[in-house]
């Protein structure tokens, strides 16, 4: 049998950083440049759609790792996707290298950074997706794939008084595809596989839609951090773990469960 238990909030102190944005309105991504996390289309929907406005795109990336080297080829790498754009009045911005904690707690709170965006193919948890929901920063995502185990959170139906789990985030359309035979990795991705493809028209409207109602997402943002904050707390993630361990039988006691680990990691 296999449980699983999701990462827990976890809160850091922040370490300011000096962004020098230009405008008050951006967009953040956080991303590796690979098939899976389909950075070009991200940035390219963003460029197409606000080609001749005022709003910025911060783009934290490495194509294999921190080195100066890649930050080099990552540089040129963005730079070529950005040349058929040459008169665009839209900025993107990239952040390459190791960030301490803090440093992306500010991140995720600067002032000018308004919403976060993701049109991966597929995630397994979605890590910085979820920095950014528990930051109360409004999603746009596909409603596919490991994200959507937490950017979902209960609504109470008026008439019925009901709780049904609603997407708290802003979705974008996609189709289900196999993944391209190049991405193929024995034992890790299968053949049969298969990825979501986001629908680039989809993903633009829900660029523009934030951008200009704002507030609403905003408010929507706020409830899925309240919702998130209680049910994926460290006390909260380490207890399911503890239970998880003890249903396994070896075990009868939280006291027990955690005797063990301080054995196995003294």
């Amino acid at each position: 049998p296999i449980s699983v238990v999701h990462y827990p909030v976890r809160d850091h102190e922040p370490i300011e950083i000096d962004l020098d944005l230009e405008y008050d309105f951006n967009f953040l991504t956080v991303a590796q440049i690979s098939p899976r996390k389909n950075m070009e289309n991200t940035i390219i929907g963003f460029v197409e759609e606000f080609m001749d406005e005022e709003v910025g795109l911060v783009v934290k990336c490495n194509i294999a790792s921190d080195s100066s080297v890649d930050r080099e080829y990552t540089k040129e790498r963005i730079k070529d996707l950005l040349s058929q754009y040459e008169n665009r009045k839209c900025k993107v911005y990239l952040l390459h290298g190791t960030m301490k904690e803090g440093e992306m707690t500010s991140l995720y709170n600067h002032p000018k950074i308004k919403a976060y965006v993701s049109i991966a193919h597929g995630e397994g948890f979605g890590l910085p997706i979820f920095e950014a929901a528990y930051s109360e920063i409004p999603v746009i995502a596909p409603d596919w794939s490991g994200h959507c185990d937490f950017l979902y959170a209960p609504v109470k139906d008026k008439k019925t008084k009901k709780e049904k789990m609603k997407a708290h985030f802003s979705k974008v359309k996609y189709t289900m595809k196999h993944i391209p035979k190049e991405v193929v990795w024995d034992g890790v991705i299968q053949e049969d596989s298969m990825w979501c493809y986001p629908d680039q028209k989809s993903y633009k409207n829900r660029l523009r839609e934030i951008y200009k109602t704002y507030g609403r997402f905003k408010s929507r943002a706020k409830k899925l951090n309240k919702y998130i904050r209680k049910n994926f707390s460290e006390e909260a993630k380490y207890s399911e773990f503890v239970q998880h361990v003890i249903d396994l039988g070896d075990f009868t006691s939280e006291e027990e469960v955690t005797d063990m680990f301080d054995r196995l990691f003294s």
